[in-house]
């Protein structure tokens, strides 16, 4: 569930700049919280990008970065989050590209996982100093970081959130983010950025390592977001008792795949948190459903494709994936008719 595509253009336009708005934060409450020291970029304003952006707002130095119509509103008259979240987040930065914006202590990249290599490009300037956290869908964004990048944070995100209309989204459920090095870094990096998120009413955990926890929402992935966006159903429409053994079936053969991979993973613990997800963010659309929808590209290649080029690398049987890749490149290019 990540942000938009990047808006390569927008990279080499003057820098937008906001004019100052009053500031109007509703619930949750500031308390004594405080603002922390922290600076964060976060490059993708979508669905995940936008809701991630507002709740840090509150204790950090936040600057987000997205697509022109977004960042307009956002600017105009603040981030607006609906849902389980009331919040209307004015105390931020925003703009269409990064090259004036403030060297950032953390970049949070939250692209379409197709655009993480057009991102990492444009994000050089910071390379060298930040320390980038991959909040994105899908096998193989850490990596791609980590080719140009000394300082990696690996991350799993789990936040039902749907974009509405720039400047508005809708937040329909959370589970615990997870945090964990992965290139140059170290666990206590992962429980800086913990605190910073639990400060900011966010929960999440550092873990020492955290290439099985990917793998499972991969797999998690593979079966709710191809199958939600086919049908044109929201998340908790997957608990339909009907759906209960095609998704079985796409976790079996994704597990598989896993396994023969090295990331000893259970069917049965993937299915569990594959229903707890579907009742915690059950008025959600997934982010492949809402990509079909909007006419933008969807991330089937890092998922569900990914998985089959393992498998093929592997010699391992996945016709059930190869299935879902097929029809839902299938489903986007009719919508394009």
């Amino acid at each position: 569930m990540a942000g938009p595509a990047v808006d390569r253009a927008a990279t080499a336009r003057p820098l937008r700049r906001c004019a100052p708005i009053s500031r109007q934060t509703f619930w949750p409450p500031l308390g004594r919280l405080g603002r922390s020291l922290i600076s964060l970029l976060v490059f993708g304003a979508g669905a995940v990008g936008s809701l991630v952006a507002a709740r840090l707002s509150r204790i950090c130095n936040v600057t987000i970065v997205g697509r022109e119509d977004h960042i307009s509103v956002v600017c105009r008259r603040g981030l607006e989050v609906r849902g389980i979240t009331e919040l209307v987040a004015t105390d931020l930065k925003a703009a269409t590209h990064i090259d004036e914006v403030a060297a950032p202590e953390v970049v949070l990249v939250t692209v379409k996982s197709n655009d993480t290599r057009d991102a990492v490009e444009a994000l050089r300037p910071f390379w060298n100093e930040a320390l980038f956290v991959s909040l994105q869908n899908g096998l193989g964004n850490e990596e791609i970081l980590a080719e140009h990048v000394p300082r990696v944070l690996g991350a799993v995100i789990n936040q039902g959130v749907t974009y509405v209309e720039p400047g508005i989204v809708f937040h329909a459920g959370e589970r615990e983010t997870l945090f964990a090095p992965f290139a140059g870094s170290d666990l206590e990096d992962a429980r800086r950025v913990v605190r910073t998120f639990v400060d900011a009413g966010i929960p999440a955990r550092a873990v020492p390592d955290i290439r099985r926890d990917l793998w499972a929402k991969t797999i998690l992935n593979a079966a709710v977001n191809p199958v939600t966006a086919l049908l044109s159903k929201r998340t908790g429409e997957l608990l339909d008792e009907e759906l209960a053994s095609v998704l079985e079936a796409i976790v079996r053969e994704s597990v598989a795949i896993a396994r023969a991979s090295g990331i000893e993973l259970d069917v049965a613990e993937i299915l569990e948190s594959l229903r707890a997800v579907a009742q915690a963010t059950k008025d959600n659309k997934s982010s492949m459903l809402q990509d079909l929808e909007r006419g933008r590209p969807t991330e089937i290649d890092a998922i569900n494709g990914a998985l089959v080029e393992r498998a093929r690398a592997l010699s391992v049987p996945a016709p059930l994936n190869a299935l879902l890749t097929h029809l839902v490149r299938a489903r986007a290019s009719a919508r394009k008719r």
